[in-house]
């Protein structure tokens, strides 16, 4: 009688007659194996205990499943049991996981409201959390976030490995209390000083909060805890005083910070032409550090006598002229380099160098903002010195600001400008005819 039934099922499945409910069978594992594989998948359910069914997937594949909807829920969760024979149906023993074990437990965890499904993964994450070491939950950040750089990247693990030494196999979910990363925060201070921690511990902080978020359940509950500092009273005693900074190259001392580069080639022992050229080219461009170790031939238009920044800090492209030295410069090492111009990982050492022949202290953000500064005491104009550097604009409530587009053409003249400005500081006017510039 039973595959009497299950039979006219099937029969009126494969006739594509619509509307049709799923048999209903006495549940017992002789029964179940008899039931035939199909070109579709079909389930049948059981007579006693509402909500137990077995799929019988176009595979061959059986599953045990309990479909019902929780007390107090709004609807029906499918609940995996096993698939046929993966368990034991039934035991003597009442310790022993069995079908109709698992059966009774879903059924009453349902009947308490209790979401299975959710209950599991909660467990799962608990025990995740539990293992997932500080390490671990690094790796998994760079690669599962998809939105950071390759270079923010190398950071971040180099920060990791320098700073959190000790931590590196510790779980995640111990670190994030406050009297933990007050001491964390506390001894990176005494050893790499007030910025280092404080950079160190927003990562730890970016890295916590993404995976509190990754193993929360479905009601935001999360085995890693939020981020303890809060509220501004203690938000201010965590975090070291930065203030913000405000070195730059003055006028004066440019000669001698030109004259220290000029030397490289001749005095560094690494690429001394390859540091001279990238650090006079980010004075006279104003790029970020990896803006133009990033550059390749194929962004350089010598025609146009400009070039492009695809990978920038606020992911918005952008298209620069080039003054006459900034182009002899790139014609310099155009017949020194295949792949780009200034193609490097780390420049710390030429900048070192540059430092302790020319007396200058300076790192490579500071050309960056000289190179701002230069074009404000020019009276450039605060638009086209945003436009120079890429600062967003349309963000304040300038309304003016969000409509206004500079174009290439007529940021050359400021680029010149600021160019002359430098040379003029690096040469006397009777020595100036000895620097040469790009003839097109």
């Amino acid at each position: 009688m039973t595959q009497t039934i299950v039979s006219q099922y099937l029969n009126n499945r494969k006739q594509g007659i619509r509307g049709l409910k799923s048999p209903h069978l006495k549940f017992s594992l002789a029964q179940l194996k008899q039931l035939p594989q199909q070109e579709f998948d079909y389930e049948v359910r059981d007579t006693e205990r509402k909500g137990l069914i077995c799929r019988v997937r176009k595979s061959g594949i059986k599953a045990i499943e309990v479909y019902k909807k929780p007390k107090g829920q709004p609807g029906p969760v499918r609940v995996s049991i096993c698939q046929l024979g993966g368990l034991p149906w039934k035991s003597g023993n009442p310790k022993d996981v069995t079908v109709e074990s698992e059966v009774d437990r879903i059924l009453g965890e349902l009947r308490q409201g209790v979401n299975p499904n959710a209950k599991a993964k909660a467990e799962r994450s608990r025990h995740h959390a539990e293992s997932l070491s500080l390490k671990a939950a690094l790796d998994r950040y760079t690669e599962d976030s998809g939105l950071l750089k390759a270079s923010t990247i190398r950071d971040y693990t180099s920060i990791i490995k320098n700073h959190f030494a000790l931590e590196s196999n510790i779980p995640l979910q111990s670190l994030i209390n406050k009297s933990t990363l007050a001491n964390i925060h506390k001894r990176i201070t005494g050893k790499a000083g007030p910025i280092a921690a404080n950079n160190a511990m927003r990562i730890l902080r970016a890295i916590s909060n993404y995976f509190r978020i990754e193993l929360a359940n479905d009601s935001g509950e999360s085995a890693i805890p939020g981020w303890p500092i809060k509220g501004r009273s203690q938000t201010r005693k965590f975090w070291n005083d930065e203030g913000r900074r405000t070195n730059w190259i003055k006028p004066e001392y440019l000669k001698k910070w030109w004259t220290a580069t000029e030397q490289l080639p001749d005095e560094y022992s690494g690429n001394g032409e390859l540091a001279r050229d990238y650090l006079q080219f980010v004075l006279l461009s104003g790029l970020r550090r990896r803006e133009a170790t990033s550059l390749r031939w194929e962004h350089i238009d010598f025609i146009t006598k400009s070039f492009k920044i695809l990978d920038t800090k606020n992911h918005v492209p952008l298209e620069l002229p080039c003054s006459s030295y900034m182009m002899s410069i790139l014609t310099r090492r155009k017949t020194l380099s295949d792949k780009g111009p200034f193609v490097l990982n780390e420049p710390k050492k030429f900048v070192a160098r540059v430092r302790a022949e020319s007396g200058v202290h300076f790192t490579v953000h500071d050309l960056r903002r000289s190179f701002i500064t230069y074009a404000e005491t020019l009276d450039l104009g605060i638009y086209t010195i945003k436009a120079l550097v890429n600062h967003s604009v349309g963000n304040s409530r300038d309304v003016t600001e969000g409509y206004l587009q500079l174009s290439t053409h007529r940021l050359r003249g400021p680029m010149e400008k600021i160019s002359t400005y430098v040379l003029n500081h690096v040469e006397s006017k009777s020595n100036l005819s000895r620097l040469e510039f790009y003839q097109p």
